[in-house]
C-alpha cells in the first residue's frame, strides 16, 4: 500500500468525516468530484527532513485534504468548523500516537495541519475548501 493510500484510509476514520458519510462518498485520492466530496491531493515537496548516517531517514509527505461543499453563509460556518475540528483531531492523533499504518520499514511519527481550512475556489452553489497537512515518518534504509 502506498503512503498516500495509508493517509487516505487513516483520514477516512476521522469521526467528523464519518458523521458526513451519508452525504459524501469515500475519501478519494487526487480526484475531487464536481458535487460534494472529499479528496486527498498530493503536494510536491522535498520528502527528506533528515538523513541519518546509517542511511535511515526522517521523511514527510505534504498533502491537502480538499472538499467540495455547498456554498452559503450557514454552510461556510459549518465547513469552517469541520476544518477546525479536523486540525484538532490530527493534533490529538499525534499526541496519542494513533497514526497511519505504513509499509515495511516505515513508521509514522506525526501528522498535523500546516494551515487552516480555507476556500480555494467558489461558485454560486459549491466551494472548494482545502487544508494543507503533513505526515512525518521514519524510513529505514532499504538493503539489497
Amino acid at each position: 500500500m502506498s503512503i498516500i493510500e495509508s493517509i487516505r484510509d487513516f483520514i477516512a476514520t476521522c469521526p467528523f468525516i464519518e458523521e458526513l458519510d451519508t452525504m459524501f462518498p469515500p475519501v478519494n485520492v487526487d480526484k475531487l468530484e464536481p458535487e460534494p466530496s472529499y479528496s486527498i491531493e498530493s503536494v510536491p515537496s522535498d520528502p527528506i527532513v533528515k538523513r541519518c548516517i546509517n542511511g535511515d531517514s526522517i521523511r514527510k509527505v505534504t498533502f491537502y485534504l480538499c472538499s467540495r461543499n455547498l456554498y452559503g453563509a450557514e454552510e461556510n460556518l459549518d465547513t469552517s468548523q469541520f476544518y477546525e475540528n479536523f486540525a484538532d483531531w490530527l493534533e490529538d492523533c499525534t499526541r496519542m500516537k494513533q497514526l497511519p499504518v505504513l509499509g515495511e520499514g516505515q513508521t509514522s511519527r506525526a501528522i498535523k495541519a500546516n494551515t487552516h481550512g480555507y476556500i480555494n475556489d467558489s461558485e454560486a452553489t459549491y466551494a472548494q475548501y482545502q487544508i494543507q497537512c503533513e505526515l512525518q515518518y521514519y524510513q529505514r534504509r532499504k538493503v539489497g
